[in-house]
């Protein structure tokens, strides 16, 4: 069969491809059970009038330059050398897991066409040092990151203390805002690029930093985690927390949040897997891990044979 262009086989793969394994694997029904705990703990401690308020626009306009350049900063110095700090991060870390390293486990597993597992068998195959390459590369993103949000902080503080306005402000949230679905990429092919069963700590950093390095990777991974950006903001945070704050009928809201947030959170994880396996196809760690999967998609005219990259 003839293979695909290149446009439309990323279409296939996005679509087609990431829905039929969506409801192949039923990857969904687990996080219908984190949703009902959510809309428990949002009822029982906090009072969803207040909290409508504080999510307004207005809310917002009126308070945003104090909270950027005032509570933040304070917020920072206050809290960054505390022991509590250190435990707070271990848990984010351990939160970013669960939601990425252990799903991605279970990915890998489906497109190398190995058997099925469930997100407990999941979990138990991760090694050690799949989780100490994850952590390694998130410090990395996190200086990266740093260094990058001081930099702008420090002139839009500067601008704001010279003119006392909201623009500064958000300004500043409009420059971390351009780098955020990059963030999001480098979040997403740690996890990705961890559970490899495959090459060195040194080979998979130097996939890992081809996001920074590499123009198509990085335009490319910059679309379309835009695009994963706005679909998780519509149907991931919009809607679900819409419902929960402003329905009362404790099984209205429920039904309404998890038909929004569950089929379409695992959906945006499917397709950003077979992403990744597209952006990076050209390398021999990913053809030596996935080499099957991509066989298949030449094979059947969803994927069109992957340029030699070029060495470095």
């Amino acid at each position: 069969m003839t293979a695909r262009a290149p446009g439309k086989m990323l279409l296939s793969i996005l679509t087609v491809e990431s829905v039929k394994d969506l409801v192949k694997h039923r990857s969904f029904v687990a996080l219908i059970f984190l949703l009902l705990a959510a809309d428990r703990f949002l009822r029982s401690h906090f009072d969803a009038s207040e909290l409508r308020h504080a999510l307004s626009f207005a809310a917002w306009q009126e308070r945003i330059a104090a909270i950027v350049f005032v509570d933040l900063p304070a917020f920072v110095s206050h809290w960054i050398f505390r022991p509590a700090t250190l435990w707070l991060l271990l848990g984010l870390f351990l939160f970013k897991q669960v939601i990425s390293l252990w799903p991605s486990s279970s990915l890998r597993g489906w497109h190398r066409q190995s058997q099925q597992r469930g997100l407990l068998a999941s979990l138990l195959v991760l090694e050690g040092r799949q989780f100490l390459w994850d952590m390694t590369a998130l410090v990395l993103l996190c200086g990266i990151t740093l260094g990058w949000g001081l930099l702008h902080f420090s002139w839009c503080r500067i601008w704001w203390q010279h003119t006392g306005g909201t623009a500064p402000a958000w300004c500043f949230l409009g420059v971390m805002g351009l780098v955020w679905p990059v963030i999001m990429a480098a979040l997403s092919y740690s996890s990705k690029l961890a559970v490899l069963q495959q090459g060195s700590y040194r080979e998979k950093f130097g996939l890992y930093l081809k996001l920074f390095t590499t123009p198509r990777i990085f335009w490319g991974s910059w679309l379309f985690y835009l695009g994963r950006i706005l679909v998780e903001g519509l149907f991931v945070a919009i809607i679900p927390v819409g419902a929960l704050l402003l329905l009362d009928n404790a099984v209205l809201r429920i039904l309404l949040a998890c038909a929004s947030i569950t089929p379409s959170y695992s959906y945006v994880k499917m397709a950003s897997f077979k992403f990744f396996l597209f952006i990076y196809r050209p390398y021999p760690l990913i053809q030596a891990e996935f080499g099957d999967y991509l066989a298949n998609m030449e094979a059947t005219g969803h994927l069109r044979p992957a340029p030699a990259p070029v060495a470095t």
